[in-house]
């Protein structure tokens, strides 16, 4: 035997064993493609592994019954995928005790699955108040913290550096004796518009709806400077209450101001996006230091229940004459036509003045054929029908140019109408208002009410409406609740004493609010006025009708008449 022969023939066969094994050689071998390759196992990067699910904050959370709830959110990853998004589902009830579950799921491109939950226990409490700011801290649901706007940077801000970055006003922690850590706010003498306030970032905005009918109350002391304020509250830009002004506050010591939350929903404020815990600044915007403790937001009644009726709803009707006052002019409606001498019609949807919806977004269309006179009584009705592009129609009647007056005591005795999205009114505009503009002009509104629900219907408005020394409107009032019926039910009579020294409002000859006149920047009010009434349908304050509202909707005004002193 060739022991030579036998040895390269045994090392050629494992040589074509070991090819063949790995897939190589010729057209005898399993590879793929010419000359072999290597194929491989389908099975091995397959992605089988489910993302991971981060909570951020506690998977168990107990929340204060009432107060807004902002849920922190999860963070998901995975690791093929890398970061996914973590979705959440579920709902928090904040007005109703319980456990709540919200559940975050991710899934990756190969379709694995992840979940996540976290508890939320709503917890009865003595407070549901909404705090902004106090023991010398701000809550930490107004997660932007302090600052501040400023006129002299073009209406930029400065956020969380006590007003370094704003030339015209600046803000620090004080010392009180008394209270500890309070907020100190300086204005610069230059006279700028500045506000300083309290924010939450956009992702985490307020639902601060439960605090309908409700108030915003804090404590404000005076150290230097002038002493009248005014304040807003912003919901998300461009959303605000407007300014409303509180007057003169805090010039003797610490004192507690209440503002009404529905005094600002009237002014454009939308509860369900608030952003701003309080803004505030001193009306003469210059050199005046102030100081504020204790801003929170104090639940009511959420403006859903006028509580319970104290008897039937009953016919008012005011004096024919007042001691020391004399009937200067009336009109008690005892045609069967408008008075042209007294009345013009405001014809249109306010397109044609440049002021499409009247500025408020309305969304009638007025019409001189939705006013009739009779049987002593003139009736403005709105209808729910289709004109000049809208769909629903009204009228407006004015008194500018024919009758116009300074001071008097006003009395109009009316009937309402009803209804969500129904928005009567009896007011007053400067009789300059062509030539100034508005606000600069003045308003006066003797009589709002906004349809909707019972607390709304029984409720009366009387605010005024200026420019600070800025230009900007302000505006502050009042309100009165009937306790017998809605303001529909009755004939009542909405009255204002106005005087040199003040307005004051008055239902059915109870006065319920006053307003001080002599401060500079109210100038406005000692000047002509003329009247005016009507019946919007939709607008920034009463919303839009819904399937509930009932057409047609009438206000009826048995007379106006004003008196002046002899």
């Amino acid at each position: 035997m060739n022991i030579a022969k036998i040895s390269r023939n045994t090392l050629g066969i494992v040589a074509l064993l070991t090819l063949a094994a790995c897939g190589g050689g010729g057209g005898g071998g399993g590879g793929g493609g010419s000359g072999g390759g290597y194929t491989s196992n389908p099975q091995s990067n397959a992605d089988n592994r489910d993302p991971v699910i981060t909570l951020i904050g506690d998977a168990e959370i107990t929340h204060t019954q009432g107060a807004p709830y902002n849920d922190a959110g999860a963070n998901a990853t995975d690791d093929v995928d890398g970061a996914l998004d973590a979705v959440p589902s579920g709902t928090v009830n904040i007005n109703e005790p319980g456990q709540y579950i919200i559940t975050y799921s991710a899934t990756d491109k190969a379709g694995n699955n992840a979940t996540a939950t976290r508890t939320v226990t709503v917890s009865a409490s003595a407070s549901t108040d909404l705090v902004v700011f106090n023991t010398g801290a701000v809550d930490a649901l107004w997660d932007e913290g302090t600052g501040a706007y400023d006129a002299g940077i073009d209406y930029g801000t400065c956020k969380n550096d006590n007003g370094s970055g704003c030339p015209n006003i600046s803000w620090s922690m004080a010392a009180d004796a008394d209270r500890g850590e309070v907020l100190q706010i300086t204005h610069s003498a230059a006279g700028k518009d500045v506000g300083f306030f309290i924010q939450s970032s956009e992702a985490n905005t307020v639902d601060a709806s439960a605090y309908a009918g409700g108030n915003i109350v804090f404590d404000i002391l005076v150290v230097s400077g002038n002493s009248n304020f005014s304040m807003k509250i912003d919901c998300v830009y461009p959303c605000t209450s407007g300014t409303y002004s509180l007057g003169s506050k805090g010039a003797s010591g610490w004192e507690t101001v209440t503002v009404p939350i529905n005094n600002l929903v009237g002014g454009g404020l939308d509860l369900s996006k608030v952003n701003t815990g309080i803004v505030i600044w001193a009306s003469q915007l210059t050199s005046t230091v102030f100081q504020l403790d204790n801003i929170r937001w104090e639940m009511g009644d959420g403006s859903t229940d006028g509580g319970t009726d104290t008897g039937p709803a009953v016919d008012y009707t005011s004096p024919t004459s007042y001691d020391g006052y004399n009937l200067v002019w009336s009109d008690e409606f005892n045609g069967s036509s408008v008075n042209t001498d007294n009345w013009t019609h405001e014809i249109g949807d306010g397109c044609n003045v440049n002021l499409c919806g009247w500025g408020n977004n309305e969304l009638e269309y007025y019409r001189s054929e939705n006013t009739s006179v009779a049987n002593g009584l003139l009736t403005i009705t709105a209808k729910q029908e289709s004109f000049g592009g809208r769909s629903y129609t009204s009228s407006r009647l004015k008194t500018e140019g024919k009758k116009f007056f300074t001071y008097g005591r006003i009395d109009i005795r009316a009937k309402l109408p009803k209804g969500q999205g129904i928005w009567p009114a009896l007011w007053m505009l400067g009789e300059n208002i062509s030539e100034v503009s508005w606000p600069a002009s003045g308003e006066i509104d003797i009589m709002e009410m906004v349809g909707g629900t019972i607390n709304r219907e029984k409720t009366t408005h009387g605010t005024i409406h200026y420019a600070n020394a800025a230009g900007q409107r302000e505006y502050t009032g009042g309100s009165k609740t009937v306790t017998n019926g809605l303001l529909a039910d009755a004939f009542h009579v909405y009255s204002i004493d106005w005087n040199t020294t003040s307005i004051n409002w008055y239902l059915d000859g109870v006065q319920f609010h006053s307003e001080q006149i002599t401060s500079s920047d109210r100038t406005e009010f000692h000047k002509d006025f003329f009247f005016l009434m009507n019946i919007a349908v939709g607008g920034d304050w009463p919303g839009s009708p819904n399937a509930e509202t009932q057409f047609p909707q009438q206000m009826q005004v048995d007379y106006i008449r004003l008196f002046q002193l002899d």
